[in-house]
């Protein structure tokens, strides 16, 4: 009987401990939530979204270069709305990474980028109105 007792008393003082324990622990650290999403990006897929090279042909002289003027502003504006730094008004043709003359030159297109060769990798090429863009890759 004295067993029993002492068993029933070990088992009343530790419950508590435990329960004391498991609160201690809290609810851990808070989750880290999912990343926003990122701005919409018109010229992500092609550097020319508008496609003004097309009108080239056009019946009004004016047309492709109205064209490139509003399709300039509009990816200007894009980006400086979403806090990315702005993409020159000029496109320019280079030659895409890993040929000959873009090995030769050091200056390639990537993704619609004008990109230059360093020691340690690739810079993106800084013209007078922004980073510029480029045809070719």
């Amino acid at each position: 009987m004295g067993k029993g007792i002492a068993v029933l008393i070990l088992v009343a003082v530790m419950a508590p401990c435990f329960a004391q324990t498991r609160a201690a622990q809290g609810k851990g650290a808070p989750r880290v939530g999912p990343a926003p999403k990122a701005h919409f990006n018109s010229t992500a897929k092609d550097t020319t979204p508008f496609q003004c090279e097309t009108l080239r042909n056009h019946p009004y002289p004016a047309m492709q270069s109205l064209c490139n003027q509003i399709e300039s502003d509009h990816i200007q504006s894009e980006a400086r709305r979403a806090g990315r730094p702005g993409p020159s008004s000029s496109v320019i043709d280079l030659p895409p990474l890993g040929s000959a003359d873009g090995k030769r030159l050091g200056v390639v297109c990537i993704g619609g980028q004008a990109m230059r060769k360093i020691p340690n990798g690739w810079e993106q090429v800084w013209s007078r109105d922004g980073w510029q863009r480029c045809r070719g890759g």
